[in-house]
C-alpha cells in the first residue's frame, strides 16, 4: 500500500474549507510494510516497562509539553478503576500512562494490527470494537491524521470530524475524553496532519462540553508554533460526552 501524495482536485476545496485553511505539502508513507514493521518493533514488554519507569518520574516523551499537561489533567480528572480506550498508537507510551494511573483496562483502537504485551492492554482494529463502551477515551495527536491517507485510511476531507463523532458512541454519556491536536492557524499539511484554527476547531468539538483546557495561550489560534521534534504545538482538552 502507498499513501497518496497529492490532494485530488475533487477534494481540494473541501480540504481547504473553501480557502479558509492553508494547504501545504509534506509526505509520509506510514502505511508501507517497512514503516509498519518499524512501528510494530515498539510494541514490546521492554518498551512498555521503560515507559512506565519514565512516567513514574513524570518525564515527557515525543510530544513534550503535551505530556506535562496530561499529567496535570489526570491529577484533576483521574481514571483510576476505569475502562479506557486510546484512539491510535505508534508507541505504547500512552498505554503505559493509562495503566500507571490505575485504569482497570486499556483498549487501543488502531487501523494497523498490533500484538499485545500486557494482560490489561488490548489492541483492536475499528471493525472489531463492536458495541463495547468505555469510561474514558484518549486521543493524543491522532484525529488530525484521519482522512489524509498517511496510515492507509481512505481519503476524506472530513475524516477527522467523523472519527470524533464516532468517539461519542464509544464512551458512556458524561464520560471524559482527553484530546490533543495541533492548534494554530487553520492548515492542512498533506498528507501529514491538520492544524486546527478558529474555523476548524469548533467543528471538531461540536456537541462536546469543554471541561477544562491545559496549555492554551491567549493567541494559541493565531500562530503555528512547533513543539519538540518538529511536532506542532498540541495543548490538551478535557471534554465531556454530552
Amino acid at each position: 500500500m502507498k499513501a497518496p501524495e497529492d490532494i485530488p482536485y475533487k477534494f481540494f476545496n473541501s480540504f481547504s474549507m473553501d480557502g479558509r485553511a492553508v494547504i501545504e505539502y509534506k509526505y509520509a508513507n506510514d502505511c508501507s510494510e517497512e514503516i509498519q514493521q518499524l512501528i510494530n518493533n515498539n510494541f514490546t514488554e521492554a518498551t512498555f516497562s521503560e515507559s512506565l519507569r519514565r512516567i513514574e518520574k513524570r518525564e515527557q516523551n515525543y510530544y513534550g509539553p503535551t505530556d506535562g499537561w496530561l499529567y496535570e489533567a489526570l491529577e484533576k480528572y483521574p481514571i483510576s478503576g476505569k475502562d479506557v480506550c486510546i484512539m491510535g498508537s505508534t508507541h505504547p507510551w500512552y498505554e503505559a500512562m493509562i495503566i500507571s494511573h490505575g485504569s482497570k483496562s486499556c483498549t487501543v483502537i488502531e487501523y494497523s494490527p498490533r500484538q499485545s504485551f500486557h494482560k490489561d492492554v488490548v489492541y483492536l482494529q475499528p471493525e472489531d470494537v463492536g458495541d463495547r463502551k468505555f469510561d474514558a477515551c484518549f486521543s493524543i495527536s491522532s484525529y488530525e491524521h484521519d482522512g489524509l491517507g498517511r496510515y492507509g485510511d481512505p481519503l476524506n476531507p472530513d475524516g477527522d470530524l467523523g472519527a470524533m463523532k464516532n468517539t461519542k458512541d464509544l464512551i458512556h454519556a458524561d464520560s471524559l475524553m482527553y484530546l490533543a491536536v495541533p492548534i494554530g492557524i487553520d492548515k492542512v499539511v498533506f498528507n501529514l496532519h491538520r492544524v486546527y484554527g478558529k474555523h476548524r476547531i469548533g467543528k471538531l468539538l461540536e456537541n462536546w462540553e469543554i471541561v477544562e483546557q491545559f496549555g492554551f495561550f491567549e493567541d494559541s489560534f493565531e500562530n503555528n508554533v512547533n513543539g519538540v521534534n518538529g511536532s506542532p504545538y498540541q495543548p490538551l482538552y478535557v471534554l465531556r460526552n454530552t
